[in-house]
């Protein structure tokens, strides 16, 4: 079974090159291994994390709750990814970080990656390098569902979990999990559920995609990305054949 330190060591790899002699002082963390029940909060507003989360199996997703009491969701992650890099520079947390399915996770004390970022140079560059990515991935986010008609605008997330699925080897014969329910769908485009199911259904009838019972098969990839008006550019991923396609 692949450690926690190893799937971290990993994901950085996605971003950039992590020489052999770093990427063993990283999958040499220690860890502790939580399994979190669906609809859990991970880290909430407000907390003071002393750990930095590595999603090992399952989904999250990042959130808010705004003064009406409707959630936005602001991302998502996959197994492989590691969605709270960013508490190694804040005293606390401005959003919520939850699972979405039952999830194992792996928690890796800050003071380990302080330790990282002051001995090892090139994983420290794709530490803050990965953050950066996230704040890529929330600009994209905003200019999406503030741009976008609602057909793009959710070809346009499915186009990017497919590419981060494929970038972490999650994709098998043009198949990928995403056990998402149209209600988070919404809540992270800013659409009902209703149009969502709708918008959906659109999608299914263009022959490109197909989602349902948790997996996201792509049908035709060049379809998908052209009514997205897709560019994985701002994944800021090492080239593969889909991250690398424009």
């Amino acid at each position: 079974m692949i450690s926690v330190g190893e799937t971290l060591a990993r994901h950085l790899s996605t971003f950039g090159k992590l020489p052999a002699k770093d990427f063993g002082a990283v999958a040499a963390l220690k860890a502790e291994v939580r399994d979190v029940p669906r609809h859990t909060d991970v880290l909430r507003n407000g907390d003071h994390p002393a750990h930095v989360v590595v999603v090992l199996s399952g989904l999250l997703h990042r959130y808010t709750i705004g003064p009406e009491g409707k959630r936005q969701i602001q991302s998502f992650f996959l197994p492989n990814e590691a969605p709270s890099l960013e508490t190694l520079y804040i005293n606390y947390m401005d959003n919520n970080l939850a699972a979405v399915v039952p999830a194992r996770l792996g928690f890796i004390s800050h003071d380990q990656i302080y330790r990282i970022i002051d001995e090892r140079p090139e994983a420290r560059k794709l530490l803050w390098r990965q953050t950066l990515v996230q704040a890529a991935i929330f600009r994209q986010w905003l200019v999406r569902n503030s741009n976008l008609p609602a057909h793009m605008s959710l070809a346009h997330l499915l186009c990017e979990m497919f590419v981060r699925a494929d970038a972490v080897g999650l994709v098998n014969d043009g198949r990928c999990a995403l056990p998402l329910t149209q209600e988070h769908v919404a809540d992270a485009l800013g659409l009902t559920a209703v149009h969502t199911n709708r918008t959906l259904q659109a999608l299914r009838e263009t022959g490109a995609v197909e989602w349902r019972g948790g997996e996201l098969t792509v049908q035709d990839w060049p379809k998908l990305r052209e009514i997205a008006r897709f560019d994985s550019s701002y994944l800021h991923l090492r080239p593969t054949k889909l991250a690398h396609a424009r």
